[in-house]
């Protein structure tokens, strides 16, 4: 466990270090998203681009793992659903974001560089395939719940439309293309190419965590404690443990199980937040639920690559 720690504390700490660099004041408005431009459209892609493209893309994804995790993804989203129905007797819109909250973890900023550090590029199929569903199924899923409980106008195509878009010129998306299309082809990045995405690569891991952290000391805290508790027990708990479950049902190896357990048991994704403020729904309960959960997956992440590494 103390050498599992010693690979994960790192990572939690430059989330430590960003969190308390804006709490000393130090972070101006505006930080967060400057810090954010450069890890969404430059660094992260570079990053999956050349780890995707030095993988067999095609032998990585040709099983069941894409079925186990879009299983999982929609068992937890639906299960969040029901027990905020049971529980506390959630309306429609507060339904929908429990369930991205349960399904849709912090991938993007957190998974990404941590999975790639400790695993090297292997994990990076695994991380394709959660990357995708969540952009393309969950996502949009919950987007779909919440405007059809919003009643809003232009029907479900222009919705739908507009779901669409957003997904398509999502620059991770787009990285997963070009990084599945470069394993596909055989073809190897040129040398000055390669250097050039791997020095881009290389800035991603601490900027997106430091950036993080910053973006966590802004949260608000507070809200109804069973709902929050409920959020982060789904998320933390059950969405990994429905991960395993499918995965032994569907044969998958022990590896791939292991790493698409470790991507589970992130914490909640900020795009949560991001959503739950426009729409108005669950603004300060989500955001204690991130910084909860956030907080609480050093542990839950550290027990799975544990798990994982055997």
């Amino acid at each position: 466990m103390l050498l599992t720690l010693s690979l994960t504390g790192p990572f939690f700490a430059v989330v430590a270090l960003g969190f308390w660099a804006a709490r000393k004041g130090w972070m101006p408005d505006g930080a967060v998203r400057s810090l954010n431009v450069f890890v969404f459209y430059f660094a992260m892609p570079a990053l999956i681009i050349r780890a995707l493209g030095r993988q067999d893309i095609a032998a990585a994804l040709d099983g069941p793992a894409v079925v186990v995790w879009a299983l999982a993804g929609l068992c937890a989203f639906g299960l969040a659903m029901a027990v905020m129905r049971i529980a506390l007797s959630a309306p429609l819109a507060e339904m929908a974001l429990a369930g991205q909250a349960a399904s849709v973890g912090n991938i993007g900023f957190l998974a990404l560089p941590l999975m790639l550090a400790a695993f090297g590029d292997i994990a990076a199929p695994s991380l394709a395939v959660a990357l995708t569903i969540d952009l393309v199924l969950l996502i949009p899923l919950s987007i779909g719940l919440l405007e059809w409980s919003a009643g809003k106008s232009g029907g479900p195509r222009r919705m739908l439309a507009g779901v669409a878009r957003g997904v398509l010129v999502n620059p991770f998306i787009l990285a997963i293309g070009a990084g599945g299309a470069l394993s596909l082809s055989g073809l190897t990045l040129a040398a000055p190419i390669d250097r050039f995405f791997v020095f881009l690569g290389n800035a991603a891991g601490a900027t997106a965590l430091f950036s993080l952290g910053v973006s966590l000391a802004a949260r608000q805290v507070g809200g109804d404690r069973r709902a929050i508790a409920l959020l982060v027990a789904l998320k933390l708990i059950v969405h990994p443990g429905l991960v395993f479950v499918l995965a032994r049902a569907f044969g998958l190896e022990p590896m791939q199980t292991g790493l698409l357990m470790i991507i589970a048991a992130m914490p909640i994704a900020g795009n949560v937040f991001v959503i739950a403020e426009r729409y108005g729904v669950l603004v300060q309960r989500l955001s204690t639920a991130i910084l909860v959960s956030t907080a609480l997956g050093v542990i839950t992440v550290s027990l799975a690559i544990m798990a994982a590494k055997g």
